[in-house]
């Protein structure tokens, strides 16, 4: 589910000094050489922002949003076939999102607006039941229901999997809020339906007396009215929570766009140590009044040393020419390094979106996106493939960058529109929709889930699952290649599957419940969310 905006969804680069003399030709890897296999899942008229995730004994699982519920492709042969399962909720069918946990559970998020109906499979996506919700108003209507009225959920979990978190966007307050289970996602009380992604340092932060800074607090009038979800990250040891998303700013909410609902200005990474009895929320990627923004989601990722690392796009340099960037942390998200450039094409070159990624040993970080040569992402010749790129020593001022193209098939022809739903009153083409994923496997190698309709552009198209089969293990510190893999090559995915699911209902979002709210949030912000909120609720999801 996106909702309507003037604009691209996320962001610009970070205003430090010259973009040339931060992004020069990255250096080339020694040894590093990727290719990789492909599964075709089984064609349908879902096929855009296809989730995927992968457990510790290498079981991989897919879905797409199916409505009223979701599709689920499962494997258990390292992909080389997938059976296909569903779940069904009455309300659903918006976004699909996935959570594999150590003891092997599946958990599904389908968006329903009002709540996520989430399900628990205990058979590695072949058969799905609804979580428990005590205390939800929409038991009886809609069992399985979880948080409050959202826009995009992501899951996370704790190393040990026993707490479950789904992050996500209060489209009425246009806020980060959180619920948890304490029980490995078995069960979601009501009364942690909404803890707030929120700090005290937000409320004292100015928001339309200047231009924020790459550091600065978050200012929760900055946050009131545009706000784009993204994922929570855990770190190793557990003791840290990060919550990755983007904002407008008080000054682009009225000059920008359609006011109040401005261009989006910045990535802000919220932070919680265990000492802290709440979320700090500052700045890790800026962009100056009149810079490109980005495109749609900013990706997070933690490496096996902490190391935090916010992957997004950005044309700054050269206007409609979007390229791939991340920034990265050492310190907990206190301090961020300048962009880095991944993707080798010229400033004024090509155009590169919705860059996803997984970071791995200390310093290693896989990720993919989907790029063309053409001039503009509205050129409706241009000619479309996916594109990855391993980096080594990306926590380092000297990074070192390979990047293959996943396959030598493009996977869609002409425009891919970046507005969001407002695509559909421009004409655009949004039939990819606005994101892909990429997962390292327990053997250290990259996969993918990617949509594909190049050979039938309306309403048909297919998932693709890609495997690398050569190159590094994003697992190892160093550069050693394991040997091929042997079956590669391309196969189909098939079977019927016996998955099931349940919940009806028609329940709709009554405001900001109590529980989760805490004291943090100023009665004058509120005031500022509710007033939004009124306008909000003017504006069209789908």
């Amino acid at each position: 589910m996106r909702r309507t905006r003037v604009g691209l969804a996320v962001l610009a680069a970070a205003s430090l000094g010259s973009l040339s003399a931060l992004t020069g030709a990255p250096a080339q890897a020694a040894g590093a050489s990727f290719t990789f296999r492909h599964t075709h899942l089984q064609p349908n008229n879902s096929y855009g922002e296809p989730s995927l995730a992968v457990s510790d004994t290498g079981k991989i699982i897919v879905c797409t949003p199916g409505g009223p519920g979701t599709n689920v492709w499962y494997s258990s042969d390292d992909g080389h076939t997938f059976g296909k399962s569903n779940t069904s909720s009455a309300n659903g069918g918006g976004d699909c999102e996935l959570e594999v946990l150590p003891n092997g559970d599946v958990l599904n998020a389908d968006l329903e607006v009002y709540a996520s109906n989430v399900h628990i499979s205990h058979d590695s996506g072949k058969t799905w039941s609804e979580v428990s919700t005590p205390n939800s108003p929409y038991n009886e209507e809609d069992p399985g229901a979880v948080g409050l009225e959202q826009d995009r959920q992501w899951f996370a979990h704790s190393p040990d999997g026993n707490n479950v978190y789904l992050v996500y966007h209060d489209f009425a307050a246009e806020a980060e809020f959180y619920a948890s289970s304490s029980d490995a996602g078995k069960t979601w009380d009501y009364t942690n339906a909404a803890n707030p992604v929120t700090g005290a340092d937000q409320a004292a932060a100015p928001g339309a007396a200047k231009t924020p800074a790459q550091g600065d607090a978050a200012s929760l009038i900055d946050q009131g009215v545009n706000t784009f979800s993204g994922p929570m990250l855990v770190s190793p040891d557990g003791k840290d929570l990060y919550v990755v998303y983007s904002i407008s700013d008080a000054q682009s909410n009225v000059t920008d766009g359609t006011p109040p609902f401005g261009h989006s200005k910045g990535i802000v990474v919220a932070h919680k140590g265990p000492e802290d009895s709440s979320f700090t929320n500052k700045y890790a990627v800026t962009s100056a009044a009149g810079e490109g923004n980005g495109a749609i989601f900013s990706w997070g990722t933690v490496d096996k040393a902490g190391n935090v690392y916010v992957l997004y796009n950005s044309d700054k340099g050269s206007t409609g020419h979007f390229h791939t960037y991340y920034v990265y942390s050492t310190d907990k998200a206190k301090t961020w390094s300048a962009p880095v450039k991944v993707d080798s094409d010229a400033l004024d070159s090509g155009v590169h979106i919705y860059s996803t990624g997984a970071a791995g040993a200390p310093g290693v970080l896989d990720m993919a996106w989907y790029e063309t040569p053409a001039a503009s992402s509205d050129d409706k010749t241009a000619m479309w493939h996916a594109q990855f790129a391993q980096i080594r020593d990306a926590n380092t001022a000297n990074p070192k960058i390979v990047t293959a193209r996943l396959s030598d098939d493009d996977i869609h022809k002409g425009q891919i529109c970046l507005s969001g739903l407002l695509c559909a009153v421009t004409s655009g083409d949004r039939s990819l929709l606005d994101f892909f994923e990429l997962a390292i496997g327990p053997d250290g190698m990259a996969q993918v889930a990617y949509a594909d309709n190049f050979e039938a552009l309306q309403g048909k198209g297919e998932v693709v699952w890609a495997k690398q089969t050569t190159g590094a293990s994003a697992l190892s510190s160093t550069v050693t290649n394991p040997p091929p893999v042997t079956g590669g090559g391309t196969g189909t995915g098939s079977g019927t599957g016996s998955g099931t699911g349940s919940g009806s209902g028609s329940g709709s979002g009554g405001g900001l419940a109590t529980t989760g709210l805490g004291t943090i949030v100023p009665l004058a912000a509120l005031a500022l969310l509710t007033g939004a909120a009124l306008l909000r609720r003017r504006r069209q999801h789908s």
